[in-house]
């Protein structure tokens, strides 16, 4: 692996800029790469790579005085990580960050000493995590520096079911509920349910994104409100959407057509064929609290201890199956970690040997009227959910959320609700679990910032 992944130098304790110094930094072409993309293009450029720094026994014991690790080092003698570089426009490094929470990334370290970090530009200052580090409680403390009021966000997101997991709904209600800015690239992997990347602000929410499993990379272009608490509209911002084919930028004009099938379960569809084949995991549902809708118009209250959770509707009809899930317990998500959640939701779903709302469908036809969820969180993060058939973001003219509950009206019967609701997060029950990973690249772009989603992937096929 390691003629494959570069020794990063700390930008911190050096001054390097590959681009301008190609005969000090030969023997690490991926950033210098990187670096001249940066500085030929006059651009800040984040991306996903990995980096690898020789293991010293006793630099290893001062680090860890508390650990017994500090006595030894892997047995290759080197600890890799997971790692973001950001390059300013003259090529520069300026910052390096270590992913804090792995999933299935068995290869990879964690840092011992977790550090947030930064870097200012002329339209804003950033921080960065990487995929699995967004839904800890790291990710909401690294916007306490003063002045962050933007997040840049490479990852590959494995796709789960419900609503709590799809990549551009969780983007964008984390963009929402913590008042930023969030540039999100991932892979573009459909059989590891790997789609979704977008731009994001928390007042008007996607300001361009894609999410479909149609197999053909994309960059996506906006400009962005600097104040993201500021008063503007989707209209405001110029937005571009392209494929990327054969190194050729290919205009997508209007809307995409969405090409996802009616269920994503991996149990239904069977091993992928091709790389249109998404699937979906299911994350387990057995602790939640359901109630079916039964009638076109109804209010509907459903407790989980004390946690509790409201809805109120009206739908032209309920010719379709949708439940109403409470719950206040820990999330499991596939056997291997544990996540704290007070969550509830309204969702298209199917019952399955009399388990109600197993079978999440990505599909509905049904139109509601009006939907409002209150609940009385234990927490200040409440992320805000709104996801239309076929898996595409509500319209943000037809929702609002005001920190404690969720409104949707819906006046032109031109969309049909799949997901609505809320999720509180309780970081103090979550569980450390960590496991080995996948690999794979994707591209994503804002305005004079690009961004490369590798995740672990260094090939540069994409450049």
């Amino acid at each position: 692996m390691l003629n494959v992944i570069e020794d990063i130098p700390d930008p911190k304790k050096v001054d390097i800029n590959p681009c301008k110094a190609e005969n000090l930094f030969h023997h690490l072409p991926i950033l210098r790469r990187l670096s001249c993309l940066a500085r030929n293009n006059h651009l800040w450029v984040v991306a996903n790579v990995a980096d690898f720094t020789k293991c010293d026994i006793n630099t290893n014991c001062i680090r860890n005085k508390n650990s017994k690790n500090c006595t030894s080092c892997p047995d290759d003698g080197y600890f890799l990580y997971n790692t973001n570089v950001v390059f300013n426009r003259d090529g520069k490094l300026v910052a390096k960050y270590y992913k804090r929470h792995l999933f299935f990334e068995a290869e990879m370290n964690i840092p011992d000493i977790h550090e947030h970090i930064y870097f200012d530009t002329e339209f804003g200052k950033f921080t960065t995590v990487i995929c699995f580090d967004l839904i800890f409680k790291e990710a909401v403390q690294a916007l306490e520096e003063p002045g962050v009021l933007n997040i840049a966000y490479p990852t590959y997101w494995f796709d789960h079911t419900p609503l709590t997991f799809f990549s551009i709904a969780l983007q964008q209600a984390w963009s929402m509920a913590n008042n930023v800015n969030l540039i999100a690239a991932n892979v573009h992997f459909p059989p590891t349910g790997s789609i979704g990347s977008g731009i994001y602000s928390p007042k008007i929410g996607a300001l361009v994104y894609t999410s479909n499993p149609d197999g053909r990379s994309k960059l996506l272009i906006s400009n962005v409100p600097t104040r993201p608490d500021s008063s503007t509209h989707a209209s405001d911002f110029e937005t571009k959407n392209f494929f990327i084919e054969n190194g050729k930028a290919i205009p997508i004009e209007g809307e995409e057509t969405s090409v996802y099938k009616k269920e994503c379960s991996t149990t239904v569809l069977g091993d992928p064929k091709n790389l249109t084949d998404f699937r979906c995991n299911p994350t387990t549902i057995d602790h939640y609290q359901f109630e079916k809708l039964k009638k076109h118009e109804d209010d509907i209250e459903v407790c989980d201890n004390n946690f509790c959770c409201s809805l109120s509707y009206q739908a032209e009809s309920i010719d379709e199956n949708y439940f109403f899930g409470v719950t206040a317990q820990v999330t499991n998500v596939l056997n291997i970690f544990q996540m704290g959640s007070q969550t509830c939701f309204l969702a298209r779903c199917e019952s399955v040997e009399g388990k109600a709302c197993t079978n999440f469908l990505l599909k509905s036809s049904t139109i509601f009227r009006k939907v409002e969820i209150k609940g009385n969180f234990s927490t200040d993060q409440i992320l805000p959910y709104a996801i239309d058939s076929g898996v595409r973001l509500t319209k943000k003219d037809k929702w609002s959320f005001d920190k404690t509950h969720i409104i949707y009206s819906n006046s032109n019967k031109q969309s049909s609700l799949l997901f609505f609701g809320l999720q509180g997060r309780l970081f103090d029950q979550d569980a450390d679990i960590y496991i080995q990973s996948s690999k794979a690249p994707y591209l994503s772009s804002i305005g004079n910032l690009l961004m490369f989603g590798f995740c672990l992937s260094i090939t540069l096929v994409i450049f």
